[in-house]
C-alpha cells in the first residue's frame, strides 16, 4: 500500500507543478487573449456573412411577391375584361342564338328578410313562387304558335 501512495504523491506533484507552470508562465494569458480575439474575429465575419446572406434571400422573396401581385392583377382584369356585359351579349348572340328582350317580359321579385314581416309571410312567397313555377314562358317554339294562332284570329275576324 506504500507504494500506490506513493505514487499518488508523485503524480499529484506533477500535477500541481504542472498548473504552477503554466500559470506562471508568461506566455500563456496573452495566448488566451489572442485566441479569443481570433474566435470572436471569426464570429464576426460569420455573422457578417449570415446577415448578407439572409439580406439576399429577402430580396429574392420581395421580388417574387411583387410578381405574384402582378400575376393577381393581371388574372383580376382579365375577368373583368371575360366578364363584361358586351362580349356575353356578343357570345351570347353569335354561339347560342339568343336575342335580347324588352323590359316588358322581365319579371322581378325581390324579399327582403331582414325586415320582420307578419306571420305567413313565407307561405305566401312559397305559394307565389309555385305559381309562378306554371306561368308559361316565352321560347322560340311558342313564339311560333303563338304568331300562328294570331294570324288565324285575325283573319277569322
Amino acid at each position: 500500500m506504500k507504494i500506490s501512495v506513493e505514487r499518488y504523491r508523485a503524480t499529484d506533484s506533477i500535477r500541481k507543478s504542472l498548473k504552477k507552470k503554466l500559470v506562471s508562465s508568461r506566455s500563456v494569458i496573452p495566448v488566451l487573449v489572442v485566441g479569443s480575439l481570433i474566435l470572436l474575429a471569426c464570429l464576426h465575419v460569420w455573422q457578417r456573412v449570415y446577415v448578407m446572406q439572409l439580406v439576399k434571400e429577402v430580396s429574392v422573396l420581395d421580388k417574387e411577391n411583387r410578381e405574384l401581385h402582378d400575376i393577381v392583377k393581371k388574372a383580376n382584369l382579365e375577368i373583368l375584361e371575360l366578364s363584361s356585359l358586351s362580349r356575353i351579349e356578343k357570345i351570347a348572340g353569335d354561339e347560342f342564338n339568343m336575342t335580347g328582350t324588352s323590359s316588358e317580359n322581365i319579371y322581378t321579385l325581390t324579399f327582403k328578410e331582414s325586415q320582420p314581416g307578419p306571420e305567413g309571410l313565407h307561405d305566401v312567397i312559397s305559394s307565389l313562387q309555385k305559381v309562378a313555377e306554371h306561368l308559361p314562358t316565352l321560347s322560340e317554339s311558342n313564339a311560333e304558335t303563338i304568331d300562328i294562332f294570331e294570324t288565324d284570329e285575325s283573319n277569322i275576324k
